[in-house]
């Protein structure tokens, strides 16, 4: 869900008469070739050292006289061009044969300018394998040869109509819908293993019988894209040692342009249809893998898009597609294939075709070179995300697609890429979007979409019942100006107002008078604060009012709570006990961040999002709702996320239990007030498993006094959870009437649990509210145990509650019934005495025995039991 931004361009116009044929890259400076041409054959080279400033002059690298040796061609043309920084030395391929070394610094015995090889037939094709160790060449007599290094020559390959029979193709048509199941009758109709038509290879008509090489990023192996016979296209592809691997499988319409991704899993070509262009790829093997269109009409094809070029850069994410007049950038997501930048080199009618060069280790920077100019450009991959400052953190994601920009808000429907919730179509290419805060409406936000030629603002009401697309509310004429360098970073004042700048200028115009932290992430990795650097691993990072979050290349999730530039303090590589760290998938990158719902949404690799809830941020959420005591939103915080309540009680003690009556007023279900008071336990939460990371907050912490000890049956005036329950009973006495089961839970809950001040509340209700016994019955049998509850009871004398007790267990009722009738049919007296001896009470037992009047019963009970 990430576009392409540029961020850095600059021009470097050709010196008056000179033209521009090739280039390449030597660390940061483009070494330049201009000649030969039919009215001179003379060819130069150039160093452009400082490509970031405008205006630089050229550095002389060397210049001699390159007339063609073969008389039918016009003038003499650069096939490829390379420098090996190593030893500084610049070789050059030509089609009329000859392989030139050029070295900028000769050391004595050596020529500056010398002619290493010639093929007397000619050059078709040239390319250097990814190590620099090995040059394959096509020549126009239908040869394949390995050059080494030093130029010597370890194969000569001839193209044969035989290396046709390399491969055996077989499809099996796996995914097509012939293949499936259909019924008996319907698979006896035709072999679905049979396809309809059969391609032959046909020529396309703009078919310029060019040869094309191409290496797979290792090195390994290297494919030839050739005509056969004058009659089909034919993709050979040969291992490092010359030897004949496999041949693709015929297809009509297919082109010259190939390119290896460097991941070494497709081969990109150009297959030409009546009314339609494709990008279609290949496997090693030569078998068909896919296919995506380029999105031209019949008109276009005809116009600037006959001649096709293709270009993967070097970390395959990016294929760049050359036409006559603009070059495309195309990135690919979850199996979908996104138009994201159009470039259009030519200020004038383009006169000449346009050639591409990617930097060798920075992946989405690359030379344009015209006859003219050559441009040195740098983008970077950026989400078009809107606001992540509550409450406007609607999760609002642009994704740009050509002329269609594909918009979701995720914190209302996380639809999965390439899907997106509204499609919404452009009058041209978009360049760049930033989704923005609408000042006048808090539920609508602006879309802002940049082109070519104008500027483009939606409207989007993102809460609107039913769903409806942004519409266009105003459309302004405005070149887009590539010469200004501009930054991407954001930035957040210490006083908590966030803003995001999705692009900024290098200039800042904010307030002197407030500190101002501007968060940015350079090209490198590394993530600065202002002046400060934090680490030199980062791969995506957010800002929200409370956080900077960011992930690392060790596949960390990193949170800092937001401050001052010297107060930010970057948490350790421990996931395990810091809240502040979390371990993510291998390759993941942050798309945007919802704090209102301590939502934070990630993209994988291969494209799928995943929606994950960071502990730091519920931790955040639930302490700031504590602080603004908005007590529901905690609790169903904790509740929704398995967060453990005594946070809700350990944050803030002293405040906690003066707003008890608040917490009940805000909570008001039965059932979540339950839930929070049995879940109660003497654990300090706030300094053990949810330990204050925030450090002014936990020095005011420390501060304090240390924390009492554990709650025993000696100490139980000071338990916590003894606190908590009797400021829950005090509260809710005054409403016996809705809240009777949540007292007899807070009587349940105690250290020790009161069970005999629950069952005497429920006793009570024999009489006043016989309708709710039963249930009041199984509510306190399921809190406790129920033989103890049993034995409670019966040490109530309450026998009509000792029979509801006994039913909610799963006693047999002939172990109870006989006992209790028995107990029953004594006199009170008798029965008390019954009951005490029978639960171990014996001093109460005696007592009752005393009052019997029994003196010989009296004296037998205190001699057996050592009274």
């Amino acid at each position: 869900m990430r576009n392409l931004r540029n961020e850095h361009r600059s021009v470097l116009k050709c010196p008056s008469g000179l033209q521009l044929t090739a280039s390449t890259w030597d660390g940061d400076s483009i070494i330049c070739a201009f000649g030969p041409n039919k009215d001179d054959a003379l060819l130069e080279l150039k160093r452009w050292e400082k490509a970031s400033a405008s205006g630089h002059q050229l550095k002389d690298f060397a210049s001699w006289d390159a007339p063609c040796p073969l008389p039918d061609l016009e003038c003499d043309k650069i096939l490829d061009l390379h420098y090996f920084p190593d030893s500084l030395t610049a070789c050059l391929v030509l089609a009329g044969g000859d392989i030139i070394v050029v070295r900028e610094e000769p050391q004595s015995g050596e020529e500056k300018i010398e002619i290493v090889g010639s093929v007397d037939a000619g050059i078709s094709a040239a390319a250097w394998a990814p190590d620099d160790e090995l040059l394959a060449i096509t020549t126009q007599a239908n040869t394949f040869l390995y050059m080494t290094r030093d130029f010597e020559n370890v194969a000569d390959i001839t193209f044969t109509s035989d290396d046709l029979k390399a491969s055996k193709h077989v499809s099996v048509g796996w995914g097509k819908s012939e293949t499936q199941f259909k019924g008996k009758r319907a698979r006896l109709l035709r072999d679905p293993t049979m396809p309809e038509k059969v391609d032959e290879g046909i020529l396309s008509e703009c078919d310029a019988r060019n040869t094309t090489i191409t290496w797979r990023g290792d090195g390994a192996y290297v494919a030839v894209n050739s005509v056969e016979s004058g009659t089909r296209r034919v993709i050979r592809v040969y291992s490092r040692e010359g030897i004949l691997d496999s041949v693709s499988e015929p297809v009509d319409g297919l082109e010259s342009a190939l390119s290896w991704r460097p991941a070494g899993n497709l081969i990109a070509g150009i297959q030409r249809f009546e009314h339609r262009l494709d990008v279609v790829f290949f496997e090693r093997n030569g078998l068909r893998h896919g296919q995506f269109a380029l999105r031209l009409t019949k008109e276009e094809m005809d116009d600037w898009g006959r001649q096709i070029t293709l270009k993967w850069n070097i970390d395959s994410s990016v294929l760049a597609v050359l036409l006559n007049d603009r070059i495309q950038l195309w990135t690919m997501g979850n199996y979908h294939y996104y138009l994201k930048q159009e470039i259009f080199p030519f200020s004038e009618s383009p006169t000449n075709s346009v050639s591409l060069v990617w930097h060798t280790e920075k992946p989405l920077r690359f030379a344009i070179c015209t006859a003219n100019e050559v441009q040195n450009m740098e983008y970077n991959l950026a989400v078009g995300n809107g606001p992540t400052i509550p409450p406007d953190d609607y999760g609002v994601v642009a994704v740009i697609d050509g002329r269609s920009l594909r918009v979701t808000p995720l914190r209302l429907a996380n639809v999965p890429p390439p899907m997106a919730l509204h499609d919404v179509n452009l009058p041209s290419n978009a360049l760049d979007v930033t989704v923005t805060r609408n000042i006048l409406h808090g539920s609508v936000v602006d879309i802002n979409v940049l082109t070519n030629s104008e500027i483009l603002t939606y409207d989007w009401n993102v809460f609107a019942k039913p769903p409806v697309p942004p519409k266009l509310r105003t459309s302004k004429k405005s070149p887009y100006i590539q010469d200004i360098s501009m930054e991407r970073h954001q930035s957040t004042q210490t006083n908590g107002d966030v803003h995001s700048l999705n692009i900024q200028s290098k200039h800042n115009d904010e307030n002197p008078t407030k500190e101002v932290v501007e968060f940015c992430l350079s090209g490198n990795g590394s993530l600065h604060a202002s002046h400060r650097l934090l680490t030199k691993n980062c791969t995506s990072y957010l800002v929200t009012p409370a956080h900077l979050i960011f992930t690392t290349s060790q596949n960390l999730l990193k949170f800092v709570h937001m401050g001052g530039v010297e107060e930010l303090e970057v948490p350790l590589d421990t996931p395990e006990t810091d809240e502040r760290c979390r371990s993510i998938e291998r390759g993941a990158r942050l798309i945007t961040v919802m704090p209102s719902i301590f939502a934070l949404v990630l993209q994988m690799p291969r494209g799928n999002l995943e929606t994950i809830y960071p502990r730091a941020l519920v931790l955040a959420g639930i302490r700031l709702s504590l602080n603004e005591k908005k007590y529901k939103k905690a609790f169903l915080a904790c509740r929704n996320h398995r967060v453990d309540m005594n946070i809700l009680h350990d944050y803030a003690p002293k405040e906690f239990i003066a707003d008890v009556g608040l917490f009940v007023d805000q909570i008001k279900k039965v059932e979540h007030i339950d839930l929070f008071l049995s879940q109660l336990r003497e654990e300090d939460v706030s300094k053990t498993m949810y330990r204050e990371t925030l450090k002014t907050k936990l020095l005011e912490t420390e501060a304090h006094s240390e924390a009492p000890p554990l709650a025993t049956h000696e100490n139980t005036a000071l338990s916590k959870v003894n606190q908590i329950c009797h400021s829950f009973l005090e509260t809710l006495e005054s409403r016996r009437s809705t809240h009777l089961q949540n007292i007899i839970t807070a009587h349940v809950c105690k250290l020790p649990p009161d069970l005999n001040a629950g069952l005497s509340m429920i006793a009570k209700m024999q009489v006043e509210d016989p309708d709710r016994i039963d249930r009041a019955v199984e509510h306190i049998c399921f809190l406790a145990d129920i033989n103890r509850l049993y034995d409670n009871a019966l040490g109530l004398y309450d026998l009509q509650l000792t029979l509801l007790t006994a039913q909610q267990s799963q006693k047999d009722p002939r172990e109870y019934l006989p006992f209790l009738q028995n107990l029953q049919e004594m006199s009170e007296l008798r029965r008390r005495y019954s009951i005490d001896n029978h639960l171990g009470r014996h001093r109460k037992a005696l007592k009752h025995l005393y009052d019997l009047d029994d003196s010989e019963g009296v004296k037998s009970y205190m001699s057996k039991h050592d009274l």
